[in-house]
């Protein structure tokens, strides 16, 4: 991200002073999306960005400017959540046109500017509807439309997409994605969601707790994890716990409890002697179904196998997800293209696994994970 481009900088920023800092940066004409699957941290986040909360730690500047004092109406950060409804008696031109009226706005350039705002979110028809009557996919525009009218230069979104139907929820995401480009936005997307935000996410952080674990671009994320909470939580990768036997060339050679030889690339405080959590994609594991007994005889040079038994077998449309219990009943999901040979195969089958080093990563082991 070019540090000219930059227009959201937010340094170990804390809801109190002692408490995990957050820095993040967003740039203008992106989107930075906040991935958590805790909805109160998703809201403290917002509220701290939007002046709701004060900050009991840190520094919030947008384009240069120090605005950690000033207050949510003075803050060119505007938060768009379902926290903050629609006034139910107002119709939708007058939610539009309510803050731009309390600012002392004359009343035409209140007019022109919510007119062009309902004409940009497809809402021109609606202008003198009750939100009472509106879909939960219209609420939502109307919700954007009275930031929008603002002309913010941040956009703070709180998990907006999580009450709507799927179809609804993509209509948003793509108008969302339109918005940020044709108008040159500055939007931070807080999502439960993975989906959101790999959709909308020019960079993504990943949160646990008020923590951010990683920030870099989607591909960061999944091939270059920071920890094995990024990989699991937000690569979906198994997670299995090992003993390192050694590592050399920064490979691992490790051990599955029962003594099930394993090798990953050793990320750094991975050493001899410890255990680990060894994490690998369920894309990236091979798997074989030997159509007679005694073919799982391995190479020395090529990487270990596994013995398995398949458990479960699920099509998933683009994929099918397959469940293989190893023989010390540890279990892991593996993903393979729906071909005609899995069509063959059924559950207490024999299976056998392998992947490449390079395809797995033992990070050391925190000491919560079974």
């Amino acid at each position: 991200m070019s540090p000219f481009s930059l227009r959201l900088v937010a340094n170990a920023l804390a809801a109190s002073p002692g408490a995990s800092g957050l820095s993040l940066q967003a740039a203008a004409g992106a989107c930075l999306a906040i991935v958590n699957e805790q909805a109160a941290c998703l809201s403290t986040v917002a509220d701290l960005l939007a002046g709701h909360v004060p900050a009991g730690a840190g520094q919030i500047m947008v384009d240069g400017v120090d605005v950690t004092a000033l207050p949510p109406e003075a803050r060119p950060c505007t938060l768009v959540g379902w926290r903050d409804p629609l006034f139910m008696h107002m119709s939708v031109q007058a939610n539009l046109a309510f803050g731009l009226r309390a600012r002392g706005m004359e009343s035409q350039a209140v007019l022109a500017r919510v007119r062009g705002v309902l004409a940009l979110l497809g809402l021109d028809g609606l202008g003198q509807a009750r939100p009472a009557t509106l879909t939960p996919e219209q609420a939502l525009r109307v919700m954007l439309g009275r930031a929008l009218v603002f002309e913010p230069p941040v956009l703070v979104l709180e998990d907006v997409f999580a009450p709507l139907p799927a179809a609804s929820r993509r209509t948003m995401r793509r108008l969302v994605g339109r918005l940020v480009r044709a108008r040159g936005l500055c939007v931070v997307l807080l999502t439960r969601a993975r989906e959101d935000a790999l959709l909308l996410g020019d960079t993504i952080a990943c949160m646990h707790g008020m923590e951010v674990l990683q920030l870099g671009t989607a591909r960061d994320l999944f091939e270059r994890p920071a920890c094995d909470r990024v990989a699991t939580e937000f690569g979906d990768a198994n997670a299995l716990t090992v003993r390192v036997a050694s590592v050399e060339d920064d490979v691992a050679l490790a051990h599955l409890p029962g003594g099930l030889p394993v090798e990953a690339m050793a990320m750094a405080g991975v050493v001899a002697d410890q255990l680990a959590t060894l994490c690998i994609r369920p894309d990236r594991v091979a798997v074989m179904f030997p159509s007679r007994p005694g073919m799982t005889g391995a190479d020395p040079d090529e990487p270990p196998l596994l013995e398995a038994t398949l458990t479960d077998l699920r099509q998933m449309g683009d994929h099918v997800l397959l469940r293989l219990r190893l023989a010390n009943g540890a279990e892991l999901l593996v993903r393979r293209p729906p071909t005609a040979a899995l069509q063959r195969v059924a559950p207490g089958q024999a299976a056998v696994l392998a992947w490449q080093p390079a395809q797995a990563m033992a990070f050391p082991f925190r000491g919560e994970m079974g």
